[in-house]
């Protein structure tokens, strides 16, 4: 009897322009090959013709196409017929169990199909550090209850989404929490030195395409219009106390959004210098990690924006639109510096920031503290998915 190499599938929302989701990739991909296992590996995504470009990886994509009538059912074929194949279907991160900017048959039934197709055909699955809620349709909640039902293993990055799915009936007395994957990538080393003249500070702003939760389903322009309105408002005030102001993106759909804040601080400010207002576009994560480097303070509304920046030791402020976020920062000591992105205060927000640069060097370490713990907990996590999903059965010799 011999071993052959464990085939892995890796499932999930990448190659559609998510900085988050595809350092989250990257990040999954880094901890299996850092396994003493033999493993073949294959991404079943959304894009996969630029997760293949990208990460030199083999692909397929998330479903196939089909007449209209018939495409649910050879959909469920063609999920069986493929995952078949493999011993182990991992999900890693990303908020892939909620209903953010999603129907119920769309990113939800997709999960609910795949974990089905491998629930038959007897491949174990594992959702790792994944995010859970919120979702206000029921139909979705049904989904994501029975997806994660599915699967042999589950942990997730926050209490938010343990507890989520215990709301929904799931036993999860024996799952763990885990922080997010992306919290193992190795960060660049910088040479921007901090400012210690306030004046002198850079500050990044994330701003997204935010439409409210249900975004691209019924796009409210009036959220986007007070979101921006308020993200304008800060940077003006930033502007004004001679502080440097660079504007972010977390997706490539977030491109709109930070050309026009670009805009309507440029309207109030028209003689404003170049140096003083930034706005490079991203195209990959590197690219905003990069950007991220070289600021001092970050205020965002993008989870990863956020766990990026802590793990650069920056000063941030959280404008978030989930419970992930406000979670997120309480664990890196900064509860007390986040708003939701439906009801930001400037006033408060100004507060906000005055504090975390009057204090620096406290904050710096509560946050060095943190992300050194996240770090040692996600390498505890991948002993773990090793022992269980890394190894293939026996086979035959002959």
């Amino acid at each position: 009897m011999r071993s052959r190499p464990a085939k892995i599938a890796i499932f999930g929302n990448f190659g559609m322009g998510n900085f988050g989701n595809e350092a989250t990739l990257v990040a999954m991909l880094e901890s299996l090959r850092r396994s003493r296992s033999e493993i073949e590996l294959t991404c079943i995504c959304t894009g996969p013709e630029r997760v293949q470009r990208e990460h030199q990886l083999v692909t397929l994509p998330l479903t196939r196409s089909a007449p209209s009538l018939i495409r649910k059912l050879d959909n469920i074929l063609y999920a069986v017929q493929t995952i078949r194949k493999f011993d182990a279907l991992l999900i890693p991160g990303t908020g892939i169990l909620n209903d953010f900017t999603a129907s119920p048959f769309g990113m939800p039934y997709t999960v609910f199909r795949w974990c089905l197709a491998a629930k038959l055909c007897g491949v174990k699955t594992a959702f790792v550090s994944t995010g859970a809620g919120p979702s206000h349709h029921p139909v979705t909640r049904w989904l994501i209850k029975r997806s994660a039902a599915m699967a042999e293993y589950r942990s997730y990055r926050n209490k938010f989404s343990k507890n989520f799915l215990a709301d929904l009936g799931l036993d999860t007395s024996h799952d763990q929490i885990y922080p997010d994957l992306a919290f193992s990538l190795t960060m660049p080393s910088t040479s921007h030195t901090r400012s210690t003249d306030s004046a002198g500070l850079t500050v990044c702003v994330g701003a997204m395409l935010y439409h409210g939760w249900q975004g691209h389903l019924r796009t409210d322009d009036q959220v986007y219009r007070a979101y921006l309105g308020k993200l304008r408002d800060l940077a003006l005030w930033l502007i004004d106390q001679n502080y440097r102001v660079r504007l972010m993106m977390g997706d490539q759909n977030d491109e709109t959004a930070v050309n026009d804040l670009q805009q309507a601080i440029v309207a109030e400010r028209p003689s404003l210098p170049d140096d003083r207002l930034i706005a490079e576009p991203a195209r990959t994560y590197q690219d905003v990690i990069r950007q991220l480097s070289e600021a001092d303070v970050v205020v965002s509304s993008r989870f990863h924006h956020l766990v990026f920046a802590v793990m650069l030791g920056k000063l941030t402020a959280s404008l978030g639109y989930s419970p992930y976020h406000a979670e997120l920062m309480d664990e890196m000591g900064l509860g007390a510096f986040c708003q939701h992105s439906d009801d930001i205060q400037l006033e408060k927000l100004i507060a906000q920031f005055n504090e975390l640069t009057a204090n620096r060097s406290h904050y710096q370490r509560l946050i060095g503290q943190a992300v050194s713990a996240a770090h040692e907990k996600l390498a505890d996590q991948e002993k773990i998915l090793e022992s269980r999903f890394l190894h293939p059965p026996l086979s035959g010799t002959g």
